[in-house]
């Protein structure tokens, strides 16, 4: 059997930029193993399967694979199969009508995508996504040993914003400066076996100490447990990341909606910027959707 397939970079308007992504059309006729074996010879952090809805509110299914496992939410892949599927004139009308909504059948329920063009350039466009309602809980992990295992010191730590484990599985950290940051070398194997004992997806390692003050943020993602080392753009981790510079009063309401812009960078590696909109609920906390541009870098066409 054939399937057609491209690869495309995510949050970054630059071609082998971003956090890139495989796309692989009608999946319907794969099992999971093949997914596996399929994600594990891209080898990329995600690969986006594509198939029908098998439910009424619907217009498409996606299932997301690492290398190593099946997940429940990829951003980046989202995000690069929305992309792929209106690149080959599917759901045109994303572009055509500002107010279309694509509704995506997944593991984390149905999400919500929709398009909007870039006022700067002809032919750009950002891919939104409706995240599922951030959850952030407190999380208490051995704070010196963790430090450790991502190959810093425990004073490197931001300790006024405590660490939180979102929906996800993932624990949001926050260190003092971007240098610091940047000089991250985990031991990967340690950290794995620590993600597994806590039952931890990854680690977002975040400053507040950024390039510009148009950067609220700057962060790496770890995820070893997961068979990620380092994700070059985690989509799905900016939106609890968002809601908690919000929360943490980091970036300023305007009309109960605030606009953060984060950037994730692997250093002298890629790089990409998230956009991200986190609305107040009067009592019924907070929904949050990020942004991204795409581009395409490859297509062609596997064989199973």
């Amino acid at each position: 059997m054939e399937f057609e397939y491209c690869v495309v970079d995510a949050f970054t308007d630059r071609r082998y930029r971003g956090n890139p992504a495989a796309v692989v059309f009608g999946a319907d006729a794969l099992d999971g193993p093949q997914m596996v074996a399929i994600a594990r010879e891209f080898n990329l952090s995600e690969t986006t399967f594509i198939f029908p809805p098998d439910v009424p509110d619907a217009a498409v299914r996606f299932r997301w694979f690492t290398p190593a496992m099946e997940v429940k939410l990829c951003g980046h892949a989202t995000l690069a199969a929305v992309h792929a599927m209106v690149e080959r004139g599917r759901f045109a009308t994303l572009r055509s009508d500002p107010q279309t909504l694509l509704p995506i059948q997944t593991a984390s329920g149905t999400l919500t995508a929709r398009m909007e063009k870039m006022p700067t350039a002809d032919d750009a466009w950002l891919v939104w996504l409706d995240l599922p309602t951030p959850r952030l809980n407190p999380i208490q992990l051995n704070a010196d040993r963790l430090a450790r295992l991502l190959g810093t010191t425990l004073d490197a730590i931001d300790r006024s914003l405590p660490l939180m484990r979102t929906q996800d599985g993932d624990v949001l950290l926050f260190l003092h400066d971007l240098q610091t940051l940047q000089s991250l070398v985990p031991e990967v194997n340690g950290l794995r076996d620590f993600s597994l004992k806590q039952r931890i997806r990854g680690f977002c390692v975040a400053t507040l100490n950024t390039l510009a003050d148009s950067i609220h943020a700057q962060s790496r993602f770890f995820a070893p447990a997961a068979g990620v080392p380092e994700d070059p753009v985690t989509g799905s981790v900016h939106g609890p990341l968002a809601t908690y510079l919000v929360v943490n009063e980091l970036v300023p309401f305007y009309q109960n909606t605030a606009a953060v812009h984060c950037v994730q960078a692997e250093p002298g590696g890629r790089a990409g910027a998230v956009r991200a909109l986190v609305t107040k609920h009067a009592g019924e906390g907070y929904s949050v959707r990020i942004a991204g541009q795409c581009v395409t870098t490859m297509r062609g066409k596997l064989t199973v």
